[in-house]
């Protein structure tokens, strides 16, 4: 998720070419994703919406392994007042306390590669085939925090990886938090939540059941000029890694290796 003020980070020269690593292909399931499947009678009583929030970041913290793919589209307004659109692909892998490794693939062609692993911290950048290495703290929470506001990189759902589920979503600034109904989702009931805070308007959609996965996030940003629209289409929600999710990084033939400078101190 987009964590604002951010811009795109650690700048990393544009030139060369190279062939991308391995990315697990895990594909999404396609029998009953357009078929809904009956739901209890009408006259139940509606869940609390803050309820269903805290169950989901829960569920999430309390399990050290997680994996899942994203499929994001955000908009960046122009000069003129257009918005133009654009297009993610991220897969991410999270084991805590200290291993993260994620790729975000743009709609340009342009992918990068990072690896986290005790505190070593490496960004590949493609088809540049440049990379650079720093050393941060060996807690994702504070890694990722020197990452977005010392090297401004934009670091894929920084927001939940650096803070408290339940304190981000429904701590004090929270101005409300409310049930818009059930609504079927890639082949899983889901529950829609609304949430409002100074500055964005915020959507969840959370699976019924024993895992409480978000499976669509959606993101108004209303204090910023012509209130930016950011959402992810989450699939392949696991807490078991696939195998390779958690590669040790190699440099790519030919690579360049340039200087991480952080941006702010």
């Amino acid at each position: 998720m987009k964590t604002h003020p951010i811009a795109v980070v650690m700048t990393l020269l544009v030139a060369g070419a190279c062939q991308p690593p391995d990315v697990p292909d895990v594909g999404m399931p396609q029998e009953a994703i357009w078929q809904p499947t009956a739901l209890t009678g009408d006259g139940m009583e509606l869940p609390d919406a803050r309820d269903i929030i805290r169950r989901m970041t829960e569920f999430m913290g309390n399990n050290d392994d997680l994996w899942f793919e994203a499929l994001v589209t955000y908009e960046a307004v122009q000069e003129d007042g257009q918005k133009i659109t654009f297009d993610l692909l991220q897969q991410m892998a999270i084991r805590q306390p200290d291993r993260l490794f994620w790729v975000t693939l743009r709609d340009d062609g342009s992918m990068n590669s990072a690896w986290f692993d005790r505190g070593d911290f490496t960004l590949l950048r493609e088809p540049a085939n440049v990379w650079g290495q720093v050393t941060l703290s060996p807690s994702i929470p504070e890694a990722v925090e020197s990452l977005v506001y010392e090297y401004d990189l934009d670091v894929p759902f920084a927001d939940m990886l650096m803070a408290d589920g339940s304190e981000l979503w429904l701590g004090e600034e929270v101005t409300s938090v409310d049930y818009v109904g059930e609504a079927w989702v890639d082949g899983h009931w889901t529950d829609h939540v609304a949430i409002r805070m100074p500055g964005a308007d915020i959507e969840f959609w959370v699976r019924h059941g024993a895992e409480p996965f978000p499976s669509r996030l959606n993101i108004i940003y209303t204090e910023e000029e012509g209130q930016p629209r950011y959402s992810a289409h989450f699939r392949n929600w696991g807490t078991t890694l696939p195998e390779g999710s958690l590669p040790a990084f190699v440099p790519p033939p030919d690579s360049e290796e340039l200087e991480v400078v952080a941006v702010y101190d």
